[in-house]
């Protein structure tokens, strides 16, 4: 489970043009004031370390952040936070450090490359892109290695710009860092799908050239290729909840907190810009819908790669509704057929050719009726 401490809601200080929470700024619910002892109380009773999470976090008075990074420390032995990078100075670096706090930084590429993350004008944009770059050599140098999440879109992995990416990640793996998280863009709007979204096969090829890429790399792991190959080796333990199945009305494996206490849904399915409340019961009639729904009709039925996939996350699904299949179905299907083909060359079986797999399906269908979510590894599978 993961606990995103939100104290500010959505406040940024930037715009990203694709941002998924901009429904909430339309919607005005973008923006909150924090108590900071509601907040502690609802991370305690929810039982978890939390990072903190925005919008952008940084925006908090510095002395409230370390308030918190300080008695999460105390309280859990870890923090973390998801940020943009372009307000960290070297107080924070030092807060990072003191209280163990592991830094996620979203970002898109250098330079030009970034300019989806817009600050208001170009300028602006290419003058905050620039901080952000400073951030993670700062980062490194101080010994901490963030974490890297970009999103694919026509301005960062273009046939002309994936050059300039491939030099800059090879930048980075020159700096420690190991882990990057690759994101196919959701999209929640017409205006983001024509200018920015990539199509099936843009998708395709730039996420094989970074496959390609990894094989030179010291550090860096994209976690699609690890995730997927885990996944196909029976092994879902540290997958993303994107994999291991999800009620949009109450996602188990994120937990957000506002700056009020309120606890709230991962904002991937937040389609109508309001913020639900959590309801106590989980159910899975989307994943048996999909089972027996033919693809044709936007299920999965049929698909060899259903117990691995199980139509990925439902904030993807086709038309923006979640009880559908991923839109970026073909995308994983061809990267689950990839590797799926690595396997077999090394003499391994993966999950999606197991003799037995039809009767997993079944248990794990079984295990979704009674309103249970089966794990691969620890659930269906008994594996010497």
């Amino acid at each position: 489970m993961s606990i995103e401490l939100r104290p500010l809601g959505v406040a940024c200080n930037i715009g990203c043009q694709y941002c998924y929470q901009n429904m909430h700024r339309d919607a005005g619910n973008g923006y909150t004031s924090y108590d900071m002892g509601k907040m502690k109380q609802a991370i305690l009773e929810s039982g978890d370390s939390f990072h903190l999470f925005g919008g952008e976090p940084l925006l908090m008075k510095e002395d409230d952040l370390e308030e918190l990074l300080r008695w999460g420390f105390k309280q859990f032995g870890e923090n973390g936070i998801q940020t943009n990078g372009a307000l960290i100075n070297a107080n924070h670096i030092r807060m990072f450090k003191q209280y163990g706090a592991y830094v996620g930084l979203s970002i898109d590429g250098p330079g030009k490359l970034n300019d989806v993350r817009w600050a208001g004008t170009l300028e602006k944009t290419r003058a905050a892109t620039a901080k952000s770059e400073a951030a993670i050599e700062m980062l490194c140098e101080a010994g901490i290695k963030p974490g890297l999440m970009i999103q694919l879109t026509r301005c960062n992995v273009s046939k002309e710009r994936m050059p300039i990416m491939m030099d800059w990640l090879r930048e980075m793996d020159k700096l420690g860092i190991h882990s990057v998280r690759l994101h196919v863009l959701e999209i929640e709007h017409p205006a983001v799908r024509a200018k920015y979204a990539l199509s099936i096969e843009e998708n395709i090829e730039a996420l094989f050239a970074f496959m390609e890429l990894e094989q030179e790399l010291k550090h860096i792991k994209f976690d699609l290729s690890t995730d997927i190959r885990d996944l196909l080796l029976y092994d879902d333990t540290d997958v993303p909840c994107v994999w291991r199945s999800c009620d949009a009305y109450t996602t188990t494996a994120v937990h957000g907190i506002d700056g009020q206490g309120l606890k709230h849904n991962c904002g991937l399915t937040d389609k109508e810009g309001i913020n639900f409340q959590k309801p106590d019961v989980e159910g899975f009639e989307r994943y048996v819908a999909l089972y027996y729904t033919p693809q044709e009709y936007g299920g999965c039925k049929g698909c060899r790669f259903f117990l691995a996939c199980k139509g990925h996350c439902p904030g993807t699904g086709i038309d923006r509704d979640w009880r559908n299949r991923s839109e970026y179905c073909g995308v994983w299907k061809k990267l689950f057929t990839l590797i799926e083909s690595q396997l077999v060359e090394e003499g391994q079986t993966p999950l999606s050719l197991h003799p037995n797999r039809k009767n997993w399906e079944v248990d794990l269908i079984n295990g979704y009726m009674r309103g249970k979510n089966p794990s691969i590894s620890c659930d269906l599978l008994e594996l010497a």
